[in-house]
């Protein structure tokens, strides 16, 4: 679909950093704003950060649809889905399965060792196949079962992939895209704006841990980098399946495994998961596998 000529590609590029200053700085209304006294608990801190996180993104989205003018016509008409749509929320060709394993190849070391439990090198092609859907399993199981009563799992497995999924891919990819950015212009800008987000945590570190300025430097822009790497396949991944749900699971995903070593990766004679994430990006990402056309402005749901 054409890109929306009602708004210039400034616009856009104001817009996306209006909602990325939005999402961080609706963490801090609490006390800024409201003049709360502050959290008692640790659990009253977050839960008073997931609703933030949550407006948020309401926000967010409301400043899309503005923007985009079509999705509110479309919640006039009662067509919701369609709306959703646009969000990459699709009830077509649900991308869970071939993200998830994709992503899960950059782990497959930590993976297999996980199941195996030993350092041992193993040849046996059948065992290290069987290592990795166990890992895989024990992993999954764990964290779910920490679901349950760790907040932190709320945030970095729930409340935290889901809202700056929403807001900086589901959200900002439409506005870029309909101001006639090209998708490769659309997979770089928008990671910036995900890894600036993160910059907050500067005077986090700082401050409430009590650390030197260069100390919180380094430890921020370490976080900077690797969160603006991980924007950059996430973007990829919703550019390329028009779904939502395909850079949520990757981020869901790599919150509960952590950085994968690289380096391990390479020296280990089992573990061919950096290999086979390069050669099967492409394919398991195929637009035709999701019935969705790359590009488009403002996809509909089928």
């Amino acid at each position: 679909m054409a890109a929306n000529p009602s708004f210039s590609s400034g616009t856009a590029i104001l817009a996306c950093a209006a909602m990325a200053v939005l999402y961080v700085g609706m963490l801090y209304t609490p006390s800024l704003l409201f003049r709360l006294p502050p959290a008692r608990t640790i659990n009253e801190h977050y839960i008073r950060r997931f609703t933030c996180s949550v407006v948020a993104s309401v926000l967010a989205s409301g400043l899309c649809f503005w923007l985009l003018g079509s999705p509110i016509d479309m919640l006039r008409n009662g067509d919701l889905p369609a709306a959703l749509a646009v969000l990459g929320i699709r009830r077509d060709h649900v991308a869970t399965l071939y993200p998830l394993l994709l992503t899960a190849l950059l782990y497959l070391g930590p993976l297999v060792m996980t199941a195996l439990n030993t350092d041992e090198r193993l040849e046996d092609e059948a065992k290290v196949e069987m290592g990795f859907i166990q890992g895989l399993f024990t992993r999954t199981r764990d964290n779910v079962i920490s679901l349950t009563t760790d907040i932190f799992a709320w945030r970095n497995y729930i409340v935290g992939p889901l809202t700056e999924e929403w807001v900086f891919r589901a959200c900002m990819v439409p506005v870029l895209l309909c101001a006639g950015y090209s998708q490769l212009k659309v997979m770089l800008l928008c990671p910036l704006y995900f890894g600036l987000a993160h910059l907050n945590h500067y005077w986090e570190t700082v401050y409430p841990e009590n650390r030197n300025h260069k100390i919180a430097a380094l430890i921020t822009g370490f976080r900077f980098a690797y969160t603006t790497i991980f924007g950059w396949y996430a973007a990829f991944l919703y550019l390329r399946t028009g779904h939502l749900v395909a850079p949520l699971v990757a981020h869901i995903f790599c919150n509960v495994m952590g950085l994968p070593a690289v380096g391990d990766a390479l020296e280990s004679p089992y573990n061919k998961g950096l290999g086979s994430f390069i050669c099967l990006l492409n394919p398991a990402t195929s637009p035709a596998l999701y019935g969705y056309m790359p590009g488009q402005c403002l996809p509909t749901a089928s």
